[in-house]
């Protein structure tokens, strides 16, 4: 009944605000019009209707009002500033009236609704507190309980679990005594430089950095621990090239996992929980050059090589600890002492030394004795083995498989050997032979690939430093390696294989310039697999855009991937780089990069419009086919004209 009175109030004081405002808008109008006319204009503006009403009506209304103001109209020879004063003032009262109704109609519509509306808000928003005083003691303790309860049912709906790496430089305080300014700005620039390289190979979603630490939050477990193993095994190398102070860098790590209340828009260093606490209680407790987890973390990971009890607990969980350094593992945790003797040096894919232990000397995987580790990753550990049967030389690559039930790991386990024996089918000198796919004692599945003598295109492009034109010098070398890719990759696609994560990491090149694509076929199984909340795991930074958007893969996605190598090797920079994954996804989608030869003057016309031709957003625009990339590409290295014309700037597409 209130809702209709004021309805039937409000109806007519609206209309009236209306009409009145109506009103002195045309006088404002009017006015400023014959406020205009009297200076020089056509004589054929005089003749018109809308003037010759103003004049009608105006002329006689401003003589009126002239003598209260002291002015005469009209005054000629001189102009009037009568007219221009009363529009300001018609204005002004419009104005007034607009604020004064507004006013009013609020006024109205609470008097006559207003204390109805509140009690059923009230009764809406917070059922049963009808009957309590508003300010009551029974009222506030009521709607307390509520606001936990909605805020637990809140958290626990958007719970993800999640695993957190807490880094932190041992006595980084003490390191700066006595240290020139420049020379601890620039160590500490290259620490975290190296860190964030790091994490955003093995797909960080969430960093929070410290003064001298890091917390680092990832969506798979093995992705944590693989990063860990990162920035301790390059602590070596960043010693001895990038830190000029007196002392080494000793890094301790500490890693926790399971569900957080955390969000895509969540900051990670305003999250609180005791899953990120014991990740940070797990490093302060670890030792120098360490990699500390708990017994429960530790059974969940799928590859538990080179970690080892300690002894100590922490919050109440058994510790067990990993390390770069082989004697320190034998040594302190089997308790042997000094007595341990040197393990031998093995060459890496990577083109460092692997230092191989005393157990992963005597290790077998299957039939094959492992002769030491050559590197980790998202996809799992590699080791340099030998096949005792044959006396062959081989690569043994452990497989990630995750948390998965026992009906999810088999139905996993069908669809990599049946991707894995695809693969193996592949002959070709541009791509990495698989021997070998089985599964060892503990149910692990594996593969055993061709040992290569050489380092990862990665790692090239690493050493080679900031302002480098190509991986390689002359620029035909670089092209040399670039027309062996794309002609491995038109080999697969016709055999209707698709990598899916080509990548510098995946590329391998011989001393003698010959590259090899590695991983083939089984990257789709492992490499860019969903976890159970619907992200991507990986890295995005080489991904098409219908790989992050979810659309339709094929052939011409290992195309874009493959362009955005080959702009790194001509340019020393990614096209899409970012500090988040989020942002290098929105980038890979929807941004054009920069030119190749804004960044490198050098490079040809030609390899402009190749490789903006590989990153058209669009599949049909790309090359459709490597083997027409390979052609364009050796047309380039004779100097004749390539098919490719420049592409046009188009919109994103999904494919």
């Amino acid at each position: 009944m209130a809702a209709s009175a004021s309805t039937a109030v409000l109806f007519p004081l609206k209309a009236l605000r209306r009409v009145l405002g109506w009103a002195l808008l045309l006088a404002v109008g009017g006015f400023l019009v014959l406020f205009g006319l009297q200076f020089s204009h056509a004589p054929k503006l005089d003749t018109l209707w809308v003037v010759i009403q103003l004049r009608q009506y105006g002329d006689p209304l401003l003589k009126s009002v002239g003598p209260f103001v002291g002015v005469a109209w009209p005054a000629e020879p001189s102009y009037s500033f009568l007219p221009l004063v009363l529009a300001l003032a018609a204005w002004g009262l419009k104005v007034g009236s607009d604020a004064g109704f507004l006013w009013l109609l609020k006024t109205v519509d609470n008097l006559l609704t207003g204390k109805e509306k509140k009690e059923a808000e009230e009764e809406a928003l917070i059922p049963g507190l009808s009957g309590m005083k508003a300010d009551s003691k029974r009222s506030r303790e009521e709607l307390l309980k509520r606001y936990r309860e909605l805020e637990s049912a809140l958290k626990s709906s958007k719970r993800k679990r999640c695993a957190f790496l807490s880094t932190d430089v041992v006595g980084s305080t003490k390191m700066k005594d006595g240290e020139q300014e420049t020379d601890i700005a620039a160590t500490f620039q290259a620490y975290e430089e190296l860190l964030k390289h790091i994490f955003e190979e093995h797909g960080a979603w969430k960093v929070a950095w410290t003064p001298d630490g890091v917390m680092v939050c990832f969506l798979q477990v093995d992705l944590a621990v693989a990063a860990g193993q990162a920035v301790l095994k390059g602590l070596k190398e960043f010693n001895t090239t990038e830190n000029r102070l007196r002392t080494s860098f000793r890094v301790r790590c500490g890693l926790n996992e399971g569900e957080v209340a955390i969000y895509e828009d969540s900051k990670l260093e305003k999250v609180v929980d005791h899953v990120i606490d014991v990740a940070g209680h797990m490093q302060k407790q670890a030792a120098p050059n360490t990699l500390w987890l708990g017994a429960e973390l530790y059974n969940l990971m799928g590859d538990k090589s080179s970690f080892y009890p300690t002894g100590k607990a922490v919050d109440g969980l058994e510790v067990y600890e990993w390390s770069a350094e082989p004697r320190r593992r034998r040594a302190e945790v089997d308790g042997t002492g000094g007595g341990v003797r040197r393990p031998p040096v093995v060459a890496t894919l990577a083109g460092a030394p692997a230092v191989a232990s005393a157990d992963a000397e005597a290790r077998r995987i299957g039939r094959y004795e492992v002769i030491g580790e050559l590197g980790r990753g998202a996809m799992g550990a590699v080791y340099k083995a030998r096949d005792p049967q044959i006396g062959r030389t081989v690569a043994v690559k452990m497989i990630v498989t995750g948390n998965q039930t026992s009906e999810e790991l088999e139905e996993y386990k069908r669809r990599f050997f049946r991707e894995a024996q695809t693969a193996g089918q592949m002959s070709h000198p541009g791509i990495v032979t698989i021997y070998d796919v089985n599964e060892d004692e503990d149910g692990q599945p594996y593969l055993v690939m061709e040992f290569i003598e050489g380092a990862t295109l990665e790692k090239l492009l690493a050493s080679a430093g900031p302002g480098r034109t190509s991986v390689a010098q002359p620029l035909s070398e670089s092209i040399d390696i670039a027309i062996q890719v794309a002609d491995a990759l038109d080999y697969a696609h016709r055999r209707n294989v698709i990598h899916r994560d080509i990548k510098p990491a995946n590329i391998l090149v011989t001393p003698e310039g010959k590259a090899k694509i590695a991983d083939f076929g089984i990257a789709k199984m492992v490499g860019t697999q969903m976890t159970h909340t619907g992200l991507l795991v990986g890295t995005p930074a080489f991904m098409s855009p219908e790989q992050i958007t979810g659309g339709q893969i094929d052939a011409r996605s290992d195309i874009f991937s493959f362009g955005i190598v080959l702009y790194w090797m001509c340019t020393g920079t990614k096209p899409f780089a970012g500090q988040a994954i989020t942002e290098v996804a929105y980038k890979v989608v929807h941004a054009t990069p920069t030119p190749v030869r804004q960044l490198n003057a050098d490079l040809p016309y030609e390899m402009e419009v190749i490789i903006a031709r590989c990153l058209a957003k669009k599949p049909d625009e790309r090359y459709q086919r490597g083997r027409d990339l390979a052609n364009d590409l050796e047309n380039l290295k004779a100097r004749q004209r390539v098919s490719a014309a420049p592409l046009p700037t188009t919109p994103a597409s999904t494919g």
